[in-house]
């Protein structure tokens, strides 16, 4: 198993690819990004492989990056957690800190089927995100078929969904004004996302640039990260969207077909209903449901905090087309995952139904 060839909770500051290196790297993916993969492969595509080899020799005498768990605090104030975390681009578990919120005494499978049982909900397979192969699928489905899913263990994963934003009354059941205050005032496209999935589901491996505040409110999670300093390490793809994907599976790692992964250094998390969690910009995550669960992410962008934690994450971002950054705003108004659909290529499939379902549920 990957978490078993690591050494437990040895905190490794420094990366050991060293600044010359993670440039060459990031040159490559900007330039990837900028060309398409057809012209870049054939321009650059042998000296990408070269790099990758020669760097791969030259640390081969290294041994495994230790893995360390996620620093927890508690009471921790908001000037106090900017200094030590936010402003070094450092996830932190806030212990406990939702433990007495209203969706932590009341929210569980049962509370969402028997008070939102008929509310729509659009779910999209992603590459990259929700499977390693390439899938456009999507569904629509109510609470209630999403909650007997959940029980049958099937495979149906809530993920992104706006479900706050059309019941205001849901994100009332959080602590607001604690949210906002950790966030900061410098902050825009401020948004809820509702989580909500069975034993065993996942999110694969992946990069995005939005900072994150993940509420545990039921069940629990365990949550693997590794920092953008570490990014070659993790070989990643491209995506022209609004994510940039890995293609290991942290489960079974193919070290001689990824011999950089054992180099970067790695983050473990363990999240409990109460728990709340800072995710900076860029810092690549894969999470893993520890049974049935139900999490808020509250997300917001901060331009400064998005260039501290990666200049080349961040233009990744800038530079994609498929959505375009206007474009994905547009639709995080709406619902995140018609970035997804938009991605895939359903787009106009999506919103259609979408439509025909909602004048349904009116009339």
């Amino acid at each position: 198993m990957f978490e078993a060839i690591y050494t437990s909770y040895i905190v490794q500051k420094q990366s050991k690819i060293v600044y010359r290196d993670r440039w060459i790297a990031n040159v490559l993916l900007l330039a990837e990004q900028l060309l398409g993969s057809r012209w870049f492969t054939s321009i650059f595509g042998g000296y990408k492989k070269a790099f990758l080899t020669r760097l791969a020799k030259k640390l081969q005498e290294d041994s495994f990056a230790f893995s360390h768990n996620i620093a927890q605090e508690r009471d921790l104030r908001p000037n106090l957690f900017r200094q030590k975390y936010f402003d070094r681009s450092l996830p932190i578990i806030f212990s406990g800190a939702a433990k007495n919120w209203p969706c932590c005494q009341k929210w569980d499978l049962d509370y969402f089927s028997s008070n939102y049982g008929k509310s729509d909900l659009l779910l999209v397979d992603s590459q990259g995100l929700t499977t390693h192969d390439k899938n456009d699928g999507f569904q629509f489905l109510s609470v209630n078929e999403l909650v007997s899913s959940i029980r049958e263990s099937k495979d149906q994963y809530l993920r992104f969904s706006p479900l706050l934003h059309e019941h205001p009354e849901l994100a009332q059941d959080l602590d607001l004004a604690w949210l906002r205050e950790m966030a900061g005032s410098k902050t825009f496209a401020n948004t809820y996302y509702m989580f909500m999935g069975g034993d065993g589901h996942k999110t694969l491996l992946h990069a995005d640039q939005p900072c994150n505040l993940y509420v545990q409110v039921y069940g629990e999670k365990k949550w693997t990260m590794f920092l953008p300093e570490d990014s070659v390490c993790l070989y990643p793809q491209v995506t022209n969207t609004a994510y940039v994907k890995s293609p290991i599976n942290l489960k079974q790692p193919d070290y001689e077909k990824y011999p950089l992964l054992k180099h970067a250094r790695l983050f473990e998390a363990h999240l409990k209903p109460g728990d709340v969690m800072y995710i900076p910009p860029h810092v690549w995550h894969q999470v893993e449901n520890i049974g049935p669960t139900i999490a808020v992410g509250y997300r917001f962008s901060s331009l400064k905090a998005a260039l501290r934690s990666s200049v080349t994450f961040s233009l990744l971002r800038l530079l994609s087309t498929n959505p375009p950054i206007w474009k994905t705003r547009e639709y995080g108004k709406v619902d995140t995952n018609l970035i997804w659909a938009h991605a895939a290529g359903r787009i106009q499939e999506v919103l259609k139904l979408r439509e025909l379902r909602r004048k349904g549920n009116r009339s």
